[in-house]
């Protein structure tokens, strides 16, 4: 668990190598971005001061520049709109809302019949976000059936997006009920979304209203470019049952549904031409075609922030985040606010750059400063009048800024990637702990459980080791489990007792029956009929007698008093009982000299001693020597009990100890339940001392040896 868990968090360390790759690949994208935006930017200023002659004139001032408008014109808000379905955001662009009603889709009529299916709607745009507003005139306001896979079975509205390589881009807003609204990418049939998730692209809003419902849609300013067009279309589904479209009302003027129109932002207070070309660290080149400098705006150096100047010397938490920013300032180089460029009031310029662009070429490329200190982009476009070519627009940026946001982006990644990953590998390290010490604990609870012959002493896993999780329905089976196995437990530990009372009644019965029949026919005794009933008589009564032996023995033994005794001499005296019960047998006996005590209980010792002796006596020969040898070994008193005769087969050697465990000889006459050596694992537990069976290394045989711990009498 510690292993795996060291490789999952050293796996961690790919996040900061694949961040710091993923910032240097934004790098070189934002520095073609920013030629690209340069470049565009110079065409807009071109276009604004295309065919505008009289500007090339020293003596000609500068006139307004005013937009131009379409159906699809977006006004300036006052403040953003609040995506709540409201029209209170909305009251200063009512005068330029339009109005669409009819039959025909894909088709805006001017009219506008409030009877019948109709749009309001007003583009408007502030900030970096483009703003629409939807009032729809609908009788049934049908919502979206999550049960059906298809998007066009509901009111729904429409945005067909055209990118500038004419790619066009098909989203569909629904809703299930009045709120925020679902935004699918779908193919162009309207039916299916192309990805699994809404897309988050646009936000939209949905009111209903006495008259219908009201949506409001936000998008962000990026997405409409200079040639980008987009479309909205209002889709009507009246039947909820046949979820049939029923209408469709377009806000585009063109009448195809895959042709959108172009949205145009005001700009009515463009008043001064060089007063809108100012852009924060550009600047701005007008040349006329002999190179000649018309007019500069703008510049490429920021000043330092006076506050940074002023500020009083740094804290002991501001030197140290100095300090590791110098440590951080070797991985990624810091961009220069100030350096050393073309000057501003020179009054030609014959760059290269320019003479490409007054031949008519648009270009765009990187230079270095005069210092060496900054990279600057340029892009150029020419200014034009009909065919005649009035001079050009070029636009140059620092490449500062693209630097600034990469040695931010890398310090904040790495700041962030630290804090990150100090947390989770804190976390991952409190999870597994806490995972390990919850299963070790559940572990333990249930070997504590269940004995090492299975019997089970808990029915219950302590409640804290189960709560509500994956490792608590875990525990919760398991007590479950156990609280059957007990349950199964008690039945068998039972059973004997239960056996023995219900079989004791028709063995008496039999056996008080046979003695009948012997003392009434005083001939049937020779006979092997009743002979055979009387040896099956007794069989029965030794397996019960067996049965019962061993379910009783722990109850036993739990209220006997363990005493001091000399387990040689009790050896001993056994031994030479069993010399007498068992003539055909010669048993010999090894005893180390001197007193060998232990505490025990004789009669269990005794019992115990019978079991091995009976073991030894089935399992040899008549006339072979059975060896009975006690011994001291490492504090511990040992009887060993060796016999001469077959060894222990392969398989039984791990669970001969066990209960139903037996090696019976197929031709014996006696009962074998497995149980005698199971008794003396109970009886040598008990004493607290161990078992053991083993084959005999000097000659066939097996030996069993008992180990009980010895101790000494003062």
């Amino acid at each position: 668990m510690q292993a795996k868990l060291i490789w999952l968090v050293l796996a961690l360390l790919i996040i900061p190598w694949m961040g710091y790759h993923y910032v240097q690949e934004m790098k070189a994208f934002l520095l073609q971005g920013q030629q690209d935006a340069l470049l565009l930017t110079a065409n807009g200023i071109a276009t604004v001061l295309n065919d505008r002659s009289e500007l090339f004139n020293p003596a000609t001032g500068v006139p307004e520049v005013l937009g131009e408008k379409n159906d699809l014109y977006a006004h300036q808000l006052d403040n953003p709109v609040q995506l709540d379905g409201q029209p209170g955001d909305w009251e200063a662009l009512q005068q330029y809302a339009s109005y669409q009603t009819g039959g025909n889709p894909f088709v805006c009529d001017s009219g506008y019949d409030p009877d019948s299916f109709s749009l309001k709607h007003v583009i408007g745009h502030y900030g970096d976000f483009l703003y629409a507003m939807f009032e729809v005139n609908d009788a049934h306001l049908v919502y979206r059936d999550l049960e059906r896979r298809q998007l066009n079975t509901s009111d729904q509205v429409r945005i067909l997006l055209q990118l500038p390589d004419n790619t066009l881009m098909h989203y569909l807003m629904v809703a299930r009920a009045p709120g925020r609204m679902s935004i699918y990418l779908v193919d162009e049939e309207w039916r299916l979304p192309l990805e699994g998730t809404p897309a988050t692209l646009f936000t939209a809003e949905l009111a209903e209203t006495d008259w219908g419902y009201r949506v409001e849609l936000r998008i962000p300013r990026e997405v409409i470019g200079t040639r980008s067009k987009l479309g909205f279309f209002v889709v009507d589904v009246d039947d909820s049952e046949t979820r049939e479209i029923a209408a469709t009302l377009s806000t585009s003027p063109q009448v195809s549904g895959n042709d959108p129109g172009q949205i145009l932002l005001s700009s009515p207070e463009l008043t001064k031409i060089l007063k809108g070309l100012d852009q924060p660290r550009s600047l701005i080149w007008i040349l006329d075609k002999e190179q000649r400098v018309r007019a500069v705006v703008g510049g490429l150096s920021a000043p330092l922030d006076q506050a940074q100047i002023d500020s009083p010397p740094p804290g002991w938490l501001q030197r140290v985040y100095q300090r590791v920013q110098s440590r951080f300032d070797a991985l990624s180089k810091r961009p220069v606010e100030q350096f050393a460029d073309v000057p501003t009031d020179v009054t030609h310029r014959p760059d290269k750059i320019f003479t490409s662009v007054l031949k008519g070429e648009a270009r765009a490329h990187a230079r270095p400063s005069l210092d060496q200190k900054a990279q600057i982009i340029v892009a150029g476009y020419p200014i034009k009048s009909s065919d005649e070519i009035l001079g050009a627009v070029v636009v140059e940026q620092s490449s500062n800024v693209v630097l600034a946001l990469q040695y931010r982006l890398l310090q904040n990644l790495t700041v962030a990637t630290i804090l990150v990953f100090v947390f989770v590998v804190i976390a991952l390290f409190m999870f597994a702990w806490r995972l390990t010490t919850r299963v070790r604990r559940l572990y333990t609870a249930t070997e504590k459980a269940i004995t090492a012959e299975g019997r089970v002493v808990e029915e219950r896993i302590p409640a804290h080791n189960y709560p509500a999780d994956e490792l608590g329905n875990l525990g919760r089976s398991i007590t479950g489990m156990l609280k059957r196995l007990s349950g199964y437990t008690r039945y068998l530990e039972g059973m004997p007792d239960t056996l023995a009372h219900e079989m004791n009644n028709p063995l008496n019965v039999v056996s008080s029956s046979l003695q009948i029949l012997e003392t009434d026919i005083p001939g049937i005794r020779r006979n092997q009929y009743m002979q055979r009933a009387r040896v099956g008589v007794e069989r029965l009564r030794t397996i019960l007698n067996s049965l019962t032996e061993a379910a009783n023995l722990e109850e036993a033994m739990r209220n006997e008093v363990k005493q001091p005794l000399n387990l040689a001499e009790l050896v001993a005296e056994f031994v030479d009982g069993y010399r007498i019960s068992q003539p055909d047998r010669r048993f010999r006996l090894e005893v180390e000299p001197g007193p060998l005590h232990i505490e025990g209980s004789a009669d269990h010792l005794a019992q115990m001693l019978d079991k091995l002796i009976d073991n030894a006596v089935q399992f040899s020969d008549p006339g072979k020597f059975i060896l009975v040898r006690v011994q001291r070994r490492a504090g511990n008193a040992e009887i060993v009990v060796l016999n001469e005769g077959r060894g222990l087969p392969e398989k039984l050697r791990d669970r001969l100890f066990d209960p139903m465990v037996s090696q019976s000889r197929t031709n014996t006459t006696r009962a074998h339940l497995g149980l005698g050596l199971f008794v003396v694992r109970l009886i040598t537990e008990y004493h607290g001392g161990q078992a053991r069976a083993e084959n005999r290394t000097d000659g066939p045989g097996v030996a069993v040896t008992v180990s009980i711990p010895a101790i000494r009498l003062p």
